[in-house]
Formats: C-alpha cells, sequence, structure tokens
C-alpha cells in the first residue's frame, strides 16, 4: 500500500518534491520522473546513437537509479538524466564529441540572417513566415506525413553536434547554458552548432515550400 507522503508525487508535484522521492525510492516517483523527462531522454539517446536509443536510456534509468542518492542538484534534474542518456549513447557506439572549427564562419553566405525576431544571443522565435504553404499553419505542415519524413531524413544527416544541438534547443526546450553543460561545450561552439543546424533544416524546409519535395 502506498504512503501517504508516496501518493502525493504526481504531476502537480514540484522538481524538489520528486527528487526527494526518487531519493527514498518510491516507485511512483520513478514513474512519474520516466513520464516528465523520458521523451528527452529518447530524444537526446536518439540524436546520437538512433539505432540504440532504447538501450541507451534503459541503461541510463538503471544507472540513475544507483546515482539518485549522489546527485548534488547543481543542474536540473532533466539536465542530469539527458546526460545521463548521452553519455550511455556515445558509450554504445564508441564515439567521441568533437567540437566545430569557428574557423571561417563569419564568411559563409548566411540564409538566416533575417530569419529569426531579436530576442537573445541564440535567436529562439521566427522572424519570417512562410506565405505559399497550403496547410493553415506551420504547425499543421510539420504533422503532414512528407515533411516529416523529410525533417527526419535531414536529421539523421546532421553531424552529431549539429544534431543534438538543435534537438536539446529547439525541440527539448532546455537552455544554452544546461545544453553546454551537457554537451561540455562552450557557448561559442554551442552557437555555432545550432546555427548550422538551424540553416540545414531552414534551407530544407523552404525547398519544400518551393517545390514539394525533399
Amino acid at each position: 500500500m502506498a504512503t501517504a507522503t508516496e501518493s502525493k508525487i504526481n504531476a502537480d508535484s514540484s522538481e524538489r518534491d520528486l527528487l526527494a522521492a526518487l531519493r527514498g525510492g518510491q516507485q511512483s516517483a520513478w514513474g512519474e520522473a520516466m513520464r516528465r523527462f523520458g521523451g528527452a531522454m529518447v530524444a537526446a539517446a536518439r540524436s546520437i546513437a538512433p539505432r540504440h536509443a532504447e538501450d541507451a536510456v534503459q541503461e541510463s534509468w538503471i544507472s540513475a537509479y544507483s546515482a539518485i542518492a549522489n546527485f548534488e542538484g547543481r543542474s536540473g534534474l532533466k539536465t542530469w538524466l539527458v546526460r545521463i542518456a548521452m553519455n550511455k549513447s556515445y558509450n554504445i557506439i564508441r564515439s567521441q564529441k568533437r567540437e566545430v572549427s569557428l574557423e571561417g564562419l563569419e564568411g559563409e553566405h548566411d540564409p538566416l540572417a533575417n530569419a529569426f525576431v531579436p530576442g537573445g544571443p541564440f535567436g529562439t522565435q521566427w522572424g519570417v513566415q512562410f506565405q505559399r504553404w497550403t496547410d493553415d499553419t506551420p504547425q499543421a505542415l510539420l504533422e503532414a506525413h512528407v515533411l516529416q519524413d523529410c525533417l527526419e531524413h535531414h536529421m539523421a544527416d546532421l553531424p552529431d553536434g549539429q544534431r543534438m544541438a538543435l534537438t536539446l534547443k529547439d525541440i527539448e526546450g532546455l537552455s544554452p547554458k544546461e545544453i553546454c553543460n551537457t554537451l561540455a561545450i562552450s557557448q561559442s561552439n554551442f552557437r555555432v552548432l545550432l546555427h548550422r543546424a538551424r540553416i540545414r533544416v531552414f534551407t530544407m524546409v523552404s525547398h519544400y515550400e518551393e517545390t514539394g519535395e525533399c
């Protein structure tokens, strides 16, 4: 029978209460953690090792269960779990992260020069709209199978660093600071990775909007 404290762990519980319950070994707390953060962990694992993401995440939960008592809370719980999933993914594919060179970036043609509304160094909002999309909204088009398949193809083809930066920032919504800590990279390097990934996706969507082809 669940205890009174355990029964309180649900979707409305604060992260602090959830963390305390996790440290206490409450099964309902682990179930709630999986519900809240499992998607981000899977997305992070897929960005590194698409074919082994489920195995990586499964191993991550086992490691997290063993290590939760030593988690100091210096980063958010989500960031900590995502970092574990990424480390497990790297272990599976025996790969190493590589920072991209910043040399020559300023000389590149930049199709995103006017694409984002000012509001921070990383540009979090699109500043241009696609006028000829036949669907009612961009979201409706993104849900179409053809474009979804095209996006997945281009995402899978991105270099690891770019794919991870884009996934963690634009899909999972982690802050730049959290991502830099998670990937162990500098903010300038993160900015380059994210920018180049956005150029690739922006170019693909623009081509799709013009031609209807991936």
